[in-house]
């Protein structure tokens, strides 16, 4: 079961990538960042611990997780693949 606030994970890593500043923000500031994204203590702490499954619990979308973890560790870009999200991406394609 994901938090109710799953828009405001969503929101926040959307705007990562799209927001002049935020991303080098985040990487000097993330508690800062986090309390004004409105994010929950499980969701703060998904997003501290980083991995596919936290982001997942707290319903991160399947291409931000991709793009919050490549970001939040640049060395894993080689590493990951889009194959680590396809099962994600099909269940969202159903509707669940």
């Amino acid at each position: 079961m994901t938090d109710a606030c799953d828009g405001n994970v969503n929101a926040l890593l959307g705007r990562l990538f799209q927001e002049p500043g935020l991303l080098q923000r985040l990487r000097s500031d993330r508690e800062a960042v986090f309390r004004e994204a409105g994010l929950s203590p499980q969701q703060c702490a998904a997003l501290r611990e980083g991995s596919p499954d936290a982001l997942a619990r707290v319903g991160a979308d399947p291409i931000l997780r991709m793009h919050y973890l490549m970001a939040s560790n640049p060395e894993i870009a080689g590493h990951v693949t889009i194959r680590d999200f396809l099962d994600d991406l099909r269940k969202e394609r159903r509707g669940g």
